[in-house]
């Protein structure tokens, strides 16, 4: 069976195929930063543990009476205390520990009190966040299906799209998750605060579904199913490899500055290609080749994929976590390293749809 590809020089809707995932790389590096900024550097399993605090030193009057009052009047009415010799087999020395202790207790910070109540609360809770995530994915993952299959059986919708008043239709739907995902990203409001939070991310999803819908009606149907299994093993395999991988020396949360370098590389070169698609410079100006260029693109996303989901999972062998307030884009970081990979997936064994 002939592996076509859509003629991408000549039919220029299928340019969105390319402008897709390169308008979420723009905003990966923004999303590395605001997820680093949050994070908790050192998690409980690897603090030491603080230091007994110190006791207050005594008041000066106190201080006086200790050893013996200076003056011949007694502070506070009571009577010099008489300094006592070293006995090793007195119980001076408990009574003094006595004392500190309860010093210590008084004037313990309340900060770390209640951080000491936290530590007791942060599994449940933890596990409470990741449930909300995975909850959100999968609506997520339900209704860009819900799209792929409209678009995919039903021709007088796709012939909408190609032509006429509906072929701007993937564009704005693009624009506006992408607009959608760079205010939950930037705005800390926008991401934790209902209702806000689920109106942004129900236009982020259904921008996304319409625009996944959009690019798999160019390829044939039954290579569109194949891309949709083939990223479920992916990510399947990818999730239990990151839960299951308990070695401390590789961190996947320690990932995100190097894969951002990398992505920065990768956004580039794709821009040059969409350069030489639109014929702004020369077509032979860099050697590209699409079928390696989306190979490139699944693997990277799977390994952003990896990432963000020890970001999320957490456990005391992570240096960052996300923050349980960001369930919501937690959701939405993990559906999108998911859709980028199938876009790239169905790019390397699709079919041209006849």
């Amino acid at each position: 069976m002939t592996n076509n590809k859509p003629n991408e020089t000549t039919n220029k809707p299928t340019r969105i195929v390319r402008l897709m995932p390169l308008a979420t790389l723009l905003l990966l590096g923004a999303t590395q930063k605001v997820v680093q900024a949050r994070q908790t550097i050192q998690p409980l399993a690897y603090r030491s543990k603080p230091a007994l605090p110190l006791p207050l030193p005594l008041p000066l009057p106190v201080l006086g009476l200790r050893g013996g009052a200076s003056s011949s009047t007694p502070a506070f009415g009571r009577r010099p205390v008489t300094p006592q010799k070293n006995n090793p087999f007195s119980s001076s020395s408990s009574s003094t520990q006595n004392d500190y202790s309860s010093q210590a207790s008084t004037t313990q910070d309340p900060e770390e009190a209640k951080e000491l109540l936290n530590s007791f609360l942060t599994r449940d809770s933890r596990n409470t966040f990741i449930a909300r995530v995975y909850g959100i994915l999968a609506g997520q993952l339900f209704v860009t299906g819900i799209f792929v299959a409209l678009f995919g059986t039903i021709p007088a919708l796709r012939q909408w799209t190609f032509a006429g008043n509906g072929a701007i239709v993937p564009v704005i739907s693009l624009i506006i998750s992408t607009v959608s995902w760079a205010i939950m990203v930037t705005n800390p409001n926008a991401r934790r605060k209902a209702p806000m939070k689920w109106w942004f991310l129900g236009l982020f999803t259904l921008g996304e579904a319409i625009s996944v819908g959009f690019v798999s009606s160019f390829y044939a149907y039954r290579s569109v199913i194949s891309a949709m299994a083939a990223t479920m093993a992916a990510t399947m395999s990818v999730s239990v490899y990151t839960v299951m991988q308990k070695n401390p020396k590789y961190d996947l949360t320690q990932w995100g500055a190097g894969l951002s370098s990398v992505a920065m590389i990768f956004l580039l070169y794709g821009i040059i290609g969409m350069l030489q698609m639109f014929n702004v410079i020369p077509a032979n100006f860099l050697p590209y080749n699409d079928a390696i260029y989306s190979f490139l693109g699944a693997t990277l996303f799977s390994f952003y994929l990896a990432h963000h989901t020890r970001l999320i999972v957490a456990g005391k062998h992570a240096k960052y976590q996300m923050s349980e307030k960001d369930y919501v884009l937690g959701a939405m970081t993990l559906y999108n390293d998911i859709i980028n990979m199938f876009i790239y997936i169905l790019r390397i064994i699709g079919e041209d749809r006849d």
